[in-house]
């Protein structure tokens, strides 16, 4: 917190109590991590930008105390277990003009760029491309699984980073002490900050918010109480292909920042998350079936553009004749595996077909025909 207020060049926290999150997951890595040097080096990183962030926001705050009363509208939530398409369809969406998505170099830095900083859109932009070439270098196979860009649609679970209370670093790091907390945690206060720091980046008229992130999916009931009017986008794809793949992205990250990785363990780490998410998921869709459209993963791959119609329809309008087109382009810019063929097996990780379908059984039988696609 010392280098965060030296490097900021503010020291106002606010009045939360984010600190604990913070103690919680440092102990938590500390206890089981097994980082390597590298992984040292990235959490204290980690931690100090998004301490840096938060004294930047603090700051903004403050000297713009309206922004409390701005409107954040009906925004579109895209969620679901990890790897079930959540990307696409966010991506998919973003091309309208009628949206607004958070992008990449905004996520990084949600506050808005200050001349009297000497900031722009374009500087951000250029340390959002720095520091992506960085990660893909020290994680080469995470192009394949979540490739992304600079001035492209980005996951704001990365506002919830800056409350650590983030299944980002659940992914990262073997903490299991934190990501217990985490998942059945009610994340009020956190997701009260979350819908904040979406505030700060809204302008009067400015188009609707098309929001994602895999995370959101345990804790929706956080969600709607900040964005009582938001829909929820739930993407499906069968667990037996989604844990796995799910589990391959966090050996891909893990083994980079820890000499001590077990696929085995990751497998089981990756199934017990997924049946938590979707446990109180299935619990949220129970209370407020007013608020969901579904998305099939299957029909997704298969008939995009299609699918993509049938989701406005289920919104309540028309795929715009102008976004079609660009969608289009964009899926023909953008073919699956275009940074390569990101490959996983159940076995690997020491899970059955069957152990996951026994674990997600509730789910599987609610939404049999949906997953069929």
């Amino acid at each position: 917190m010392e280098r965060a207020t030296a490097i900021a060049g503010a020291g106002d926290w606010g009045a939360g109590t984010f600190t604990a999150n913070l103690e919680l997951l440092v102990e938590s890595c500390r206890a089981s991590a097994a980082l390597n040097p590298l992984g040292q080096k990235v959490l204290r990183s980690v931690v100090v930008r998004h301490l840096v962030n938060r004294l930047s926001l603090q700051a903004y705050l403050s000297g713009h105390p309206g922004i409390a009363a701005r409107d954040l509208g009906a925004p579109i939530v895209v969620t679901g277990l990890p790897r079930t398409g959540t990307t696409m369809v966010h991506n998919l969406l973003s091309l309208d003009p009628g949206h607004r998505v958070l992008r990449f170099w905004e996520a990084l830095h949600p506050v808005p760029p200050d001349p009297a900083r000497r900031e722009s859109r374009a500087e951000l932009v250029r340390q959002a491309t720095k520091w992506l070439d960085k990660l893909y270098e020290m994680v080469p196979a995470f192009r394949s699984i979540h490739g992304a860009t600079a001035t492209g649609p980005e996951e704001c679970d990365a506002l919830l980073q800056n409350e650590f209370a983030s299944q980002h670093f659940d992914d990262m790091f073997n903490a299991p002490a934190y990501s217990q907390w985490l998942a059945t945690a009610a994340l009020e206060r956190e997701y009260r900050s979350y819908a904040m720091q979406l505030r700060m980046l809204t302008q009067p008229g400015a188009p609707r918010w098309v929001l994602k992130s895999p995370s959101h999916l345990g804790h929706l009931e956080a969600m709607l109480a900040v964005c009582p009017r938001a829909t929820i986008v739930h993407c499906h794809r069968h667990p037996g292909d989604a844990v796995p793949s799910y589990a391959s992205l966090i050996l891909n990250l893990r083994r980079a920042y820890s000499n001590r990785t077990s696929a085995a363990l990751i497998g089981r780490q990756a199934l017990q998350r997924c049946e938590v998410a979707l446990g109180r998921a299935l619990e949220a869709r129970r209370r407020h079936p007013e608020r969901f459209v579904d998305v099939a993963y299957p029909q997704l791959v298969r008939e995009p553009i299609a699918t993509l119609r049938g989701l406005y329809e289920r919104l309540g309008r028309r795929l715009p004749p102008r976004t079609e087109p660009a969608m289009r382009r964009w899926l023909a810019e953008h073919p699956q595996n275009e940074h390569g063929v990101h490959r996983y097996r159940s076995e690997r990780f020491g899970l059955s077909p069957e152990e996951i379908s026994a674990a997600l059984g509730a789910y599987l039988d609610q939404f049999a025909l949906t997953l069929a696609g």
